[in-house]
């Protein structure tokens, strides 16, 4: 059974530091989207790719939900990209600041990102990946912000599909500050 996705108010009504999605709906939703995975890579080597540094917590998570769930050859790299060097303003093209340390030849690859909101950085990383010759590249992010889009590219898995508010928690930051908070909250800026 899927977990009953929040009901979120418009935008304008949350304040700062207010939290948006629990912890519990947070490990239940990786639950659920590890079950999906687990079965589609059985027999598989699975190599999930890590976006740093929003998404460590949720690599991490995931990965032990999968290897819990029979992955327990799957392999981790993580690769760092820049796509807010301060504030809320994405720049056009991320930077890759630390790339991956495994290869993605012949492999298939997991991407997973903590929020997908314009997709540029989704659609760098799976650029790259499937120009190394990956077999299969997939995408999953906790959090996915249609409105923000900027380029033609959805996630193949999201965790929850919220308004267009500025977040930080479970590895998401603002200005470096706040990854270590255990749920996703509203973050300070407001840039709606």
């Amino acid at each position: 059974m899927l977990t009953e996705s929040p009901r979120f108010r418009s935008p304008e009504q949350y304040l700062p530091g207010e939290v948006l999605i629990s912890h519990e709906q947070i490990q239940e939703r990786l639950e659920e989207m590890s079950e999906e995975i687990a079965k589609k890579y059985k027999g598989d080597k699975l190599l999930v790719l890590g976006v740093l540094k929003g998404a460590f917590r949720i690599t991490a998570d995931l990965a032990g939900m999968l290897h819990d769930k029979g992955l327990t050859d799957l392999e981790l790299s993580f690769i760092t990209i820049r796509s807010y060097p301060t504030g809320t303003q994405a720049v056009s093209e991320p930077r890759i600041i630390q790339d991956m340390d495994l290869n993605p030849l012949d492999r298939h690859v997991l991407i997973v990102d903590d929020v997908s909101d314009t997709d540029r950085t989704l659609q760098v990383v799976d650029q790259l990946t499937r120009s190394r010759g990956a077999s299969s590249v997939e995408t999953l992010t906790l959090l996915d912000k249609p409105a923000r889009r900027e380029v033609d590219f959805n996630p193949t898995y999201t965790g929850f599909t919220i308004p267009n508010i500025w977040v930080q928690g479970y590895g998401m930051d603002t200005d470096e500050l706040g990854r270590a908070e255990k749920n996703v909250i509203v973050g300070p800026y407001d840039y709606h």
